[in-house]
């Protein structure tokens, strides 16, 4: 998907579940300074992934170099919640081609330890499969960890909420496994900024009880000079129509 005709080349990757079109409403503030691209990952909407349950960084550069506006050109870089750990980590291998990174309640800065269990370990990442399968025990496990205060209730309600049905549970095993080794090294990510002098805009939901601004806090320090954190009054779906003009501001 493109819009705009602007001098600066941005591309944006949506979150988990969603589509290239999450980017449409935002792309319409911002067009006269950017051409907005969006493209719809693997194992989203119209994009044919056959490369099984895998993709790494270099195939996620290899469809960027597939786009003529973007081939082997500097553009600015743009991720929402999952899509967010997939611009650190296409940043992390190639930062000298990114003019600036634009991070909305990005996944990636801290990597949840269930996520990590679920894709990172072989016997995890089976007992995954098998409680998506039979989620009879994982909704019970899970309400007796939000009990706990081992997730938190917005974590929570989300599962509740998306994974009552067999389909949505098989999307978001295969999604989660086919994306695990998008794996941002932060430390890493946080030299390379100040290395390529590349200016950073963390966007985050005042409300948002997924992923909290506190990371982008952590992430920030000690780099005030190139980054900076913008708290916006809503939850997790940052780009929301009643938020799009609020963010244009900040990018204009």
């Amino acid at each position: 998907m493109q819009w705009g005709t602007g001098e600066r080349p941005l591309l944006c990757f949506h979150g988990f579940g969603e589509v290239a079109d999450s980017f449409m409403l935002l792309a319409r503030q911002i067009e006269n300074k950017y051409t907005v691209m969006a493209i719809d990952l693997p194992l989203h909407g119209e994009t044919t992934w056959n490369e099984g349950m895998m993709c790494t960084t270099e195939d996620i550069i290899n469809i960027i170099d597939n786009i003529p506006a973007l081939h082997n050109q500097q553009f600015s870089l743009a991720g929402y919640s999952m899509g967010g750990r997939v611009a650190l980590s296409v940043y992390e291998q190639i930062p000298q081609r990114i003019q600036q990174l634009i991070l909305l309640a990005p996944d990636g800065l801290k990597i949840n330890f269930w996520y990590r269990l679920a894709t990172q370990t072989v016997l995890g990442n089976r007992l995954f499969s098998r409680l998506m399968k039979k989620p009879g025990i994982f909704f019970n496990v899970t309400k007796a960890l939000n009990r706990a205060g081992m997730i938190n209730t917005g974590v929570y309600n989300y599962v509740h909420q998306h994974l009552g049905h067999a389909d949505k549970r098989m999307q978001l095993y295969m999604i989660w496994t086919t994306m695990r080794k998008l794996r941002p090294a932060v430390k890493n990510i946080k030299a390379l900024v100040q290395k390529n002098n590349t200016p950073v805009f963390l966007i985050y939901g005042r409300y948002d009880r997924v992923i909290r601004h506190s990371t982008g806090i952590s992430f920030k320090k000690g780099m005030e000079d190139l980054c900076t954190l913008h708290v916006l009054p809503c939850g997790h779906r940052i780009l929301h129509e009643k938020n799009t003009a609020a963010i244009a501001a900040l990018l204009q």
